[in-house]
């Protein structure tokens, strides 16, 4: 597995709508240059994009916290500085999360493709048609929750 994972953000309408971006050191959690960089290239041709920062140190504690932090832009005149937003609400709250170690065993992000990926081999679809499957018979399988 690489040791720095970044990627496109896909939407439904297939365009860009943000960049997520782990870094290579596991205590680092901060936005840095490169990051900001290709979000801020993102944010130019998608005005409501976003960053997401993956939190490498929560990575082990999927069950109890998000291990990520959305950030978004704030244009000046001359450039974007990149704001960390409030935590984000999950779709399936709390039941949700706490099912986040149950996906990781199953390995589904190393069927991930990335736009890196779809360089490399454009056969390689970045649309993750059948991981999105994946993903919605998962959240289907979900109890329902009465506080949600």
């Amino acid at each position: 597995t690489p040791s720095s994972t970044t990627s496109e953000a896909v939407v439904s309408t297939q365009s860009t709508g943000g960049y997520y971006h782990g870094n290579e050191h596991h205590d680092d959690n901060e936005v840095g240059f490169v990051a900001a960089r290709i979000a801020d290239k993102i944010v130019e041709n998608c005005e409501t994009g976003c960053l997401l920062i993956i939190n490498n140190t929560l990575l082990n504690h999927l069950a109890t916290e998000l291990p990520f932090r959305v950030f978004h832009p704030i244009r000046s005149t001359d450039r974007i500085d990149w704001k960390e937003g409030d935590k984000p609400r999950l779709q399936f709250g709390e039941r949700g999360l706490a099912r986040g170690p149950e996906i990781m065993k199953t390995h589904l992000y190393r069927s991930l493709v990335d736009m890196d990926h779809h360089y490399d081999n454009v056969r390689c679809s970045w649309d993750n048609g059948a991981l999105n499957e994946a993903v919605k018979l998962f959240s289907e399988s979900l109890p329902v929750s009465q506080e949600e």
